[in-house]
């Protein structure tokens, strides 16, 4: 092998760990206060630059006027905006009673093969049946290892021997990363974009096609019980995945509503009352004026935070579960894992 599986999601990727935490595992409330407390100082900073004082602007042409007037408009467009896509996203839901009896058929028949894979049944919870799908991959993977272990291709048994190492350790840190998660976290989705299932059926299909000539017929099925088991990983996934975005869709909208009334009231109330003669005097060298405009501009443009941080994520989950299949869409993932 030139380079060990991509076992988790910093390694497959290429990506730095702080740049998968703020996509992927920050709290979106952490990563919504960052982006403001960054607007913040930063409107504070160049305040404090200006050569012409806040304060003395505001006497003459006030630009804090035009510039809550254009606030509270964004504000209620956005949050009208993005409550619409989230009860777009929730309507998916609503379906005539044909519609719900083909989608619970669907749904049993993916969980009564996730069962019989493992052979196993545990709680209907989604972090539960992907504990499942990892024992029933490992279990397969020690089958097939058994299978060929006395076939006369050397070759053949020390990739299976490799391939079944890299399926077992992967199975082992995914189940850790599951043992107290809850579905509605995000620690769920992440341990499902953890296995990366299209990479082992390739495997799989690879190992088959390269050493059919050595294979016997027990050993074909071996390796069929292998790709069947790693096969119902896409599904099972882009299921949690769609589940858990329309869930993070009502989170987004309840998040954007609770901040909303009180952001507009910030907008508003700097229009009507705040002028060129209050809050006077300075603060660590600054005029008070800048610190408080830049608060309130900060504080209203809240809701606009809180979608970026909750987007960041969904389209981040989105595009790293794009296509269900055996299709390896990342360079990243496109590497000689085995020297074939």
């Amino acid at each position: 092998m030139s380079s060990p599986e991509a076992s988790n999601r910093q390694s497959r990727t290429g990506e730095s760990r702080l740049r998968l935490w703020i996509l992927l595992d920050a709290h979106r409330v952490l990563i919504a206060g960052g982006m403001a407390l960054g607007v913040f100082g930063g409107l504070t900073v160049l305040g404090a630059l200006d050569p012409t004082p806040l304060r003395t602007t505001m006497r003459g042409q006030d630009p804090t006027d035009t510039a809550f007037q254009a606030l509270i408009a964004a504000v209620i467009t956005g949050v009208t905006l993005i409550i619409s896509i989230a009860q777009l996203s929730v309507s998916q839901e609503l379906a005539a009673a044909g519609s719900q009896r083909e989608r619970m058929t669907s749904s049993l028949a993916l969980q009564e093969d996730i069962e019989d894979a493992a052979d196993s049944i545990g709680d209907p919870s989604p972090a539960t049946y992907l504990r499942l799908l990892c024992e029933a991959s490992r279990r397969q993977a020690t089958a097939l290892e058994k299978a060929v272990a006395e076939n006369s291709d050397t070759t053949l048994r020390k990739r299976v021997g490799r391939f079944v190492n890299r399926v077992s350790e992967n199975a082992d840190g995914i189940e850790g990363e599951l043992a107290d998660a809850e579905f509605g976290e995000f620690d769920v989705i992440r341990a499902a974009l953890n296995y990366n299932y299209s990479w082992k059926i390739y495997a799989t299909r690879r190992l088959r096609i390269d050493h059919a000539n050595s294979l016997s017929e027990k050993e074909n099925d071996a390796f069929d019980r292998m790709s069947d088991v790693l096969q119902l990983f896409g599904p099972a996934q882009e299921y949690f995945k769609t589940h858990y975005i329309q869930w993070e869709f009502v989170n987004l909208s309840r998040a954007i509503m609770y901040v909303s009334a009180p952001a507009l009231t910030v907008a508003v109330a700097m229009l009507l009352y705040v002028d060129a003669g209050v809050f006077p005097g300075e603060v660590l060298g600054i005029d008070n004026m800048t610190w408080v405009v830049s608060a309130a501009a900060t504080f209203t443009a809240l809701p606009f935070f809180i979608f970026i941080s909750y987007m960041l994520r969904i389209a981040t989950i989105s595009k790293r579960t794009g296509a269900t299949g055996p299709f390896i869409l990342r360079d990243s993932e496109r590497l000689d894992v085995f020297d074939w």
